[in-house]
């Protein structure tokens, strides 16, 4: 399905032919972009077009007035504001911050205003990625070594997005990675199910205004309350997962897992590959056994074929869940992983 349409206009060309490539570089950005620096040469019927042809039009203040006189309706266009002030304006975004926030704005404002405009056709469909490969789910499941467990996905996914789209959801109730990963607005995972609860449609764009990005993993903010988490059915959460792999921009979503989320076990099923953990502690072992018979008595043993057993060595320095993670020893045995398993 092709890309919406979206203009950009500002009278500083150098700023936005910048911000155009930024917003491009991005392949999950579900917006084709068209380029306007010059306010006087847009005439009134130019600005009828303008508004039959975008979706979105992100406008300088030279041009946002001179739009909005000419009819452009407020919920189709975004303020580029810079150092001036416009009065009476509430959906505005600040011209200079980090191309990855405005984007995120952008996909909000599109999310709660445009999208109201879809047709009943549109309404539960996956609106961008169509025709493309489905994502794969790789679950991390680690019932012996849970506290290496999201340092362990974390590297995986990041090694992972150096050759693929790489998304990390992480499901444990306290994750403690908030100094890893930079929160999104206070929104984390429980947000994007209910997004999605209120229309597949919306999911799309939702997502590209939650999603961050840390040394090349795309992740969402992992729920802040465990009550929250607790509260999510099993169906919402296997929705979710079919919706990701729609969209088709993910090669892979990486799902960092918890016994304490519904239907975890249905949701390794649906995963293409699982990882677990141990070490040689005995204690390791032994809760190994015991995850692994639970799964053949409860007729799991699909999910223990499609298990790898990573036996991790013991490590000399302790992980850090700061940037030094990605030097750590770990991350030369995830490196290793990777070539071995995705070559």
């Amino acid at each position: 399905m092709k890309k919406e349409q979206m203009a950009i206009c500002d009278t500083d060309g150098k700023y936005v032919y910048r911000l155009q490539e930024l917003l491009e570089q991005r392949d999950a950005f579900p917006f084709a972009i068209s380029v306007f620096t010059e306010p006087e040469r847009i005439a009134e019927e130019k600005i009828g077009e303008m508004a039959e042809k975008y979706r979105l039009i992100l406008a300088g203040e030279a041009f946002y007035e001179k739009l909005q006189k000419a009819g452009v309706k407020e919920m189709q266009m975004l303020l580029l504001k810079g150092a001036e002030e416009l009065p009476q304006v509430t959906d505005y975004i600040w011209k200079y911050q980090s191309g990855d926030r405005i984007r995120q704005q952008i996909m909000e404002f599109f999310s709660e205003h445009i999208s109201d405009g879809f047709t009943e056709n549109e309404k539960g469909v996956v609106p961008y990625g169509h025709g493309r490969q489905k994502g794969s789910l790789i679950g991390i499941f680690s019932p012996a070594c849970r506290e290496l467990q999201s340092s362990f996905s974390v590297l995986l996914g990041q090694h992972l997005s150096r050759q693929a789209n790489v998304l990390y959801l992480n499901f444990e109730s306290f994750s403690g990675l908030s100094k890893l990963l930079e929160a999104t607005d206070g929104r984390d995972l429980t947000d994007l199910v209910y997004y999605m609860e209120g229309g597949r449609e919306r999911l799309v764009y939702k997502l590209e205004s939650m999603v961050g990005n840390w040394n090349g993993l795309d992740y969402v903010s992992p729920a802040f309350s465990f009550v929250d988490l607790g509260e999510i059915r099993e169906d919402s959460w296997m929705l979710l997962l079919k919706t990701l792999q729609e969209m088709g921009h993910y090669d892979y979503i990486l799902l960092d897992l918890s016994e304490n989320i519904h239907g975890v076990l249905n949701i390794l099923r649906q995963c293409a590959k699982v990882y677990t953990l141990s070490n040689g502690e005995e204690m390791s072992q032994t809760r190994m056994a015991h995850y692994e018979e639970l799964l053949r008595k409860l007729d799991y043993e699909d999910v223990l074929q499609n298990t790898t057993k990573c036996d991790l060595p013991v490590f000399q320095k302790s992980l850090s869940a700061t940037e030094e993670l990605p030097r750590s020893e770990m991350a030369v045995y995830v490196r290793e992983l990777v070539r071995e398993e995705y070559a």
